[in-house]
C-alpha cells in the first residue's frame, strides 16, 4: 500500500473485507479477490466501491496486489473481466484514482479504458482521476 495510508490494522482490514463483501453481494462487479490460478492463493482484489467526491457518492473502481503479483498482468486481466460485466449490467461512469506518482497504475487503468479527467484531492490524497463510461 505504498500509494495510500499504508497497511491497515487488522480490525480495519477485517471492515474493509465485510464491506467488500456486502457491496459485492449488490453488485456483480464489486471489489472481489483476485486468485492466482496456479496456486489459488489470493494476490489482490479488484472491483468498485462507492466514495464520495465534491459531495457526490460515485462509483470508483480500483485494484490492490501483494508486492510480489505486481507487473504480471493480474489487475489487468481481473480488470477486463469485472468491466466486461459492469458494461452488460451497468449504465453510468466509473471513476478510478491513482497516485500522481504511479505511473504502472496509470498504465493499467489506460488500459482498462480509463482517459484522465482531473488532479484532485480525495479523503486527504490528491490524485490523478480517471474516468470510463459503461453500458
Amino acid at each position: 500500500m505504498v500509494f495510500s495510508g499504508g497497511t491497515l490494522s487488522r480490525d480495519d482490514a477485517e471492515d474493509r473485507f465485510d464491506r467488500m463483501l456486502a457491496r459485492a453481494a449488490e453488485l456483480p462487479f464489486a471489489k472481489q479477490p483476485i486468485i492466482d490460478r496456479s496456486t489459488g492463493v489470493i494476490v489482490g482484489y479488484s472491483g468498485v466501491d462507492r466514495f464520495e467526491l465534491d459531495g457526490e457518492a460515485r462509483w470508483e473502481f480500483g485494484y490492490r496486489l501483494v508486492p510480489a503479483a505486481r507487473g504480471r498482468g493480474y489487475a489487468t486481466e481481473a480488470g477486463l473481466a469485472l468491466l466486461t460485466v459492469a458494461d452488460q449490467t451497468f449504465r453510468g461512469e466509473l471513476l478510478a484514482m491513482i497516485d500522481p506518482r504511479n505511473a504502472a497504475s496509470a498504465n493499467v487503468i489506460a488500459k482498462l479504458g480509463f482517459t484522465w479527467w482531473k488532479r484532485a484531492m480525495v479523503e486527504g490524497f490528491e490524485d490523478e482521476l480517471y474516468r470510463r463510461p459503461c453500458g
